[in-house]
């Protein structure tokens, strides 16, 4: 339970745009007890402030942890391409769509990619 009160104080100090903060309570909740989510969070929070080494590393572990998870696959296969992946961003980009065909952000995201590369 102690995980789940440091994730909600996280959350609570992102909206405050907090985010050193924000990092400080999701990184003790994921000490207690990983979750892909937190991860997602501290990818943002890293986003925020310009670190994108480590939100790359946040957001690769929460797919890892969670690949099913489609907000998750989305933002790695964007961070992929972003970072020049893009193989890895479009077989993720696929994988969403085989689960869910009507994911309009990933279906136009894959459809522009393709036509780069």
């Amino acid at each position: 339970m102690e995980s789940v009160n440091y994730y909600y104080k996280g959350v609570e100090e992102f909206e405050r745009q907090n985010y050193a903060e924000a990092i400080k309570y999701f990184e003790l909740s994921n000490n207690i007890e990983e979750h892909f989510k937190t991860y997602e969070r501290l990818f943002c929070c890293w986003k925020k402030l310009s670190d994108n080494n480590k939100a790359y590393a946040c957001i690769e572990k929460a797919y890892h942890i969670n690949p099913n998870n489609d907000k998750t696959a989305f933002e790695f296969a964007k961070v992929n391409a972003e970072a020049g992946n893009n193989e890895l961003a479009l077989v993720i980009l696929s994988e969403i769509l085989k689960r869910n065909p009507t994911y309009k952000k990933a279906a136009d995201f894959y459809d522009a990619l393709r036509k780069r590369f």
